[in-house]
């Protein structure tokens, strides 16, 4: 079979999603182990945004040039970057410049209704039922970026839940403005996307909105695996998913070795 003719995986779905909201111009922080990030700002690159700006988080490399997806830390990426900070420049980025950053593209083990994210522990801090990567900067980052897009490939109670066990990156903190009202700059996570639809924030409240719902997947559906209530303004448009061409492009520029087909189905 032609490598064009597979169904797009999720991780390729989550790629372009993420792609087609950035902007030609902004600049983006990855971290260490990010496929679907990489993928992301690579697809954006190659579509309507040549110009932006992806920093490799562990590294300081600005833009490394592959036609494959390689951790953000590998030393490989240092021979097409376009320049390369060292560490005590990208701590001042990361830790202390406000909005410095566009925005940041983040996994987590939970969300919650306002978009707040837990990358640490499930469970009792003491007797965890699992354990994340930690935070590394992830606090900084959703504190002080312009915005962040949350993803998980995995949509259920365990996942999206009222509260998150560990609260490690801000979002809209408690709704309304109270972001605002506990000394964060405005910002906070702009989407939050999942195998079932793709989510943001009533611009109110602040709590979680579904703004589309993938092909085959009912409202019931996110609604059952989600351990907190949903705002739903109408009916929700079905999510419009990867187009050949922009399939093109990764498979054939950006993800020669099939990574996301391969890791993310």
């Amino acid at each position: 079979m032609d490598e064009m003719d597979a169904a797009p995986s999720l991780g390729e779905k989550l790629a372009v999603l993420l792609a087609r909201d950035m902007t030609d111009g902004e600049k983006a922080i990855i971290g260490t182990n990010s496929d679907i990030q990489l993928a992301a700002c690579n697809l954006a690159r190659n579509m309507q945004a040549p110009r932006l700006w992806w920093i490799s988080g562990p590294g300081g490399m600005v833009n490394p040039t592959r036609d494959h997806l390689l951790s953000t830390a590998d030393y490989e990426n240092l021979e097409s970057a376009e320049a390369w900070m060292d560490l005590p420049n990208m701590i001042d980025l990361i830790d202390w410049q406000i909005h410095f950053f566009d925005f940041a593209i983040l996994s987590a083990l939970q969300v919650d209704r306002f978009g707040n994210i837990n990358t640490v522990v499930v469970g009792d801090q003491h007797k965890p039922r699992v354990r994340g990567p930690g935070t590394v900067g992830i606090s900084a980052l959703c504190g002080l970026a312009k915005r962040f897009y949350v993803f998980v490939t995995r949509h259920d109670r365990s996942a999206f839940v009222p509260r998150v066990d560990f609260l490690c990156g801000a979002g809209h903190m408690e709704g309304g403005n109270s972001r605002e009202q506990m000394g964060l700059p405005p910002g906070g996570p702009k989407l939050v996307l999942s195998p079932l639809g793709v989510f943001d924030f009533e611009p109110r409240s602040k709590a979680m909105r579904v703004r589309s719902v993938h092909p085959g997947v009912t409202l019931e559906q996110i609604h059952e695996a989600t351990a907190f209530d949903l705002i739903v303004d109408g009916t929700p448009p079905v999510t419009d998913m990867p187009t050949v061409e922009e399939l093109r492009i990764l498979r054939q520029v950006v993800d020669r070795r099939g990574d996301l087909l391969r890791k993310f189905q």
